[in-house]
């Protein structure tokens, strides 16, 4: 798309199908000069934001759709990105650059929303699959890092997804069955003559389909999960757009073991366990244009995100005894508002708050050990808030010259801190297509709420919260960025980065290695920000945009992830594994006049998984797993390797199209190793596998 005076945009991965229009919106950027003749292309990779210059790439619903065994979940489709992975075949957490995944920032619609996956439990950022739909996808922005002055409270990168809007014109359905389950979707105008919109998109999906085709999935477990998402599209004449919408969704797993005494197996190994999660998040969205150069857009929204989960032993007697039980469940009300400027041709402003009202019910205990009494040290009932406050600008010397700048300011009440962040960019584009980029700022992040609230009690009965005043941890990241474009739809990438990680919370005890960044909470720690971290690394992307029928994308990451605990020795986090290459692909072929053919395959090859490795002696006295003391993951697994494939056919007709696929995660069936366990009745150590095989089957309808 072209408009004299403004530099062409270019909207890559756009399928048109024959049963579902296509509405495209695109936004220019006014060139400093507006001469005659003049062409300056986008590249197809420049994110939504023009106020990002470096580690930011823009995505839509087709790439979900499209990449191999990605299942339409936008999560698992950015594994495939530069400096991207995960730590479980069977979740969709996103690792970036060696940071913890509960240091990235949800966004839905501009505003902080509950990690939205199904079995996503507290104090982990990760899940099974989305809970949002591709269906209601729109085009989004990822970050890897230092993002703009706009996103805060987090660490390590920013996935900011905006949900599209539904057809204004005509009516549009879509009915997808398959073994998971089953997705509904519906679209269309409220009225004729009328701009608004609807669009919603149910799904329900049972993974114990796949455990009853002996395709594991979940030992002893009956995973379920159903989920609903919505947007309502309100255009008026006078007062700007309102944007009803929203997102949640349950899931739940029960997993057991029932020993049999006749093949050999203790009673005492027995177990029962119940887990339920959820979350939902909706708001109401207003944008409106102050005149031809400035508009104002606020979001109000509500959010609430649970899990639950209750586990049973069995005894020496067959019998099941409650052994752990915990609901914890957070609840949001956010605020979030900016105003945003073109002062000229070269200068353009945005300016916000964001408020965020946190309320918190938790509740964790725990049996003790040989003993009847139960140990609670989570039991809390509040709220806090955190404030935010930022301005941001980007100035183009010319056409080719750019920076922006700007201010980030935090103030998480809960512990009485600040933060003041300011970001940095600049962008000079040069010769033959080519584009050099740095990015610096400082980020900061709270932890996960749960983590402030364990409770300790002394020998007089005295209570107290020991990580109560734990400061916002805090990083500064620099990046250098290099770009060629081949052509329009082939370009190459190399970014360089380093990252330095400040008021770390770990234990105060010396001996005990464990921080929050890896997940869940360890009650008996008193934490302090005394802890340290480091990321460098270097990053390649080679990618050939959807034209002419096929696609590839070719990256590899090197790099080195490094904590410090309060004993001050550097050791390797939980996340270096090291090195990174991934292979994306596919081709289209037309059959005859009214189908196609895809075929779609991803390669990943990477450092193996970190783990603590068993005691072999002290598991064989206990009878039962003991891990090794020491260093916490000094132990990695072979290379991590994976090859996952897809097919699809697609019949079009005259008012409908047809599409039955066939995705395979993990098609040779490699077991990739997760951690190590002890068999008490063979008394050895064996290396626990990650997911094997895993199909999925669908057929699709789009009328």
């Amino acid at each position: 798309m072209s408009y004299v005076g403004y530099a062409d945009a270019v909207l890559p991965e756009v399928l048109v199908g024959s049963a579902k229009e296509v509405v495209l919106s695109a936004e220019l950027t006014e060139q400093v000069q507006a001469l005659e003749g003049v062409t300056v292309s986008v590249d197809r990779d420049e994110p939504l934001n023009d106020m990002a210059t470096v580690s930011a790439k823009v995505f839509n619903a087709e790439e979900a759709k499209r990449y191999a065994a990605s299942f339409s979940d936008p999560a698992r489709m950015a594994q495939s990105f530069a400096g991207v992975s995960t730590g479980d075949d069977a979740s969709n957490e996103i690792i970036i650059r060696g940071n913890s995944p509960n240091w990235l920032l949800w966004r839905v619609e501009g505003v902080e929303v509950p990690s939205p996956n199904h079995f996503a439990e507290e104090g982990y950022s990760g899940g099974a699959v989305s809970i949002l739909s591709a269906n209601l996808l729109g085009s989004s922005d990822f970050y890897t890092g230092a993002f703009p002055s706009e996103y805060g409270n987090a660490l390590s990168g920013v996935f900011d997804i905006n949900l599209r809007k539904g057809n204004n014109r005509e009516n549009e359905y879509t009915v997808q069955l398959g073994v998971l389950g089953v997705d509904l979707s519906a679209e269309g105008p409220f009225k004729k003559g009328y701009d608004g919109s609807f669009l919603f998109n149910y799904r329900y999906s049972t993974l114990s389909i796949l455990n009853d085709l002996n395709f594991e999935i979940s030992e002893n477990a009956l995973p379920n999960y159903q989920d609903l998402s919505f947007k309502l599209n309100f255009p008026t004449k006078r007062i700007g757009t309102f944007s009803l919408w929203g997102i949640g969704g349950l899931s739940d797993v029960h997993e057991e073991f029932i020993p049999s005494p006749e093949l050999g197996e203790n009673l005492e190994d027995g177990y029962r366990d119940v887990t339920e999660t959820g979350m939902y998040a909706t708001g109401l969205s207003h944008e409106i244009f102050l005149d031809q150069q400035s508009y104002v857009r606020t979001v109000i929204s509500s959010s609430m995100s649970f899990s639950g989960e209750d586990y049973e032993e069995m005894n020496d007697q067959g019998q099941m005894r409650p052994e752990f039980n915990d609901d914890l469940q957070n609840r949001a009300t956010r605020i979030s508002s900016y105003y945003n400027r073109k002062l000229s041709s070269r200068t353009t402003m945005r300016a916000g708050g964001i408020y965020n009202s946190l309320n918190l019910n938790y509740y964790t205990r725990q049996r003790e050990e040989d003993t009847d009494a139960w140990d609670t040290y989570l039991d809390s009932h509040d709220q806090t808030q955190l404030y935010q406050l930022y301005f941001q600008a980007r100035y183009k010397f010319t056409n080719d010259i750019s920076m922006t700048y700007g201010l980030h300011y935090s103030h998480f009440a809960l512990s009485r801190d600040n933060s003041l962040e300011p970001r940095l960019g600049l962008s000079v584009a040069l010769n033959h297509n080519q584009k050099v980029s740095i990015g610096a700022g400082l980020h900061s992040r709270h932890e996960n709420l749960p983590v402030y609230f364990v409770k300790a009690t002394d020998d007089l009965g005295n209570v107290s919260y020991p990580n109560g005043d734990l400061e916002l941890t805090k990083a500064v990241h620099f990046v250098a960025s290099y770009e060629k474009k081949f052509w329009e739809d082939f370009s190459f990438k190399a970014e360089g980065y380093f990252q330095y990680i400040m008021n770390l919370p770990v234990s105060t005890n010396p001996d005990e290695l464990w921080s929050p960044i890896f997940g869940g909470l360890i009650p008996d720690d008193t934490l302090a920000n005394i802890g340290k971290g480091r990321n460098y690394g270097l990053e390649l992307t080679l990618q050939k945009y959807f034209t002419h029928n096929y696609y590839f994308l070719i990256t590899s990451s090197l790099f080195d992830s490094k904590y410090q605990a309060a004993d001050g020795k550097w050791r390797d986090s939980r996340y270096n594994v090291g090195f990174i290459n991934n292979l994306v692909g596919g081709k289209e072929f037309q059959w005859g006049d009214n189908k196609m053919i895809g075929l779609n395959a991803k390669l990943i090859w990477s450092g193996g998984k970190r783990y603590v490795p068993v005691d072999l002696e002290q598991s064989i006295l206990e009878g039962e797993t003991v891990y090794q003391e020491g260093d916490l993951f000094p132990v990695q697994s072979k290379d991590y390797l994976r090859l996952d494939i897809g097919a699809e056919l697609h019949f079009y007709k005259s008012k409908s199209e047809h599409v039955i696929s066939l995705n395979v995660q993990n098609a040779t069936n490699r077991m990739n190793i997760w951690y190590e366990d002890y068999d008490s009745v063979k008394e050895e150590v064996y290396l626990y596998p990650m997911a094997g095989l895993i199909p999925i089957l669908n057929y699709r309808i789009e009328f």
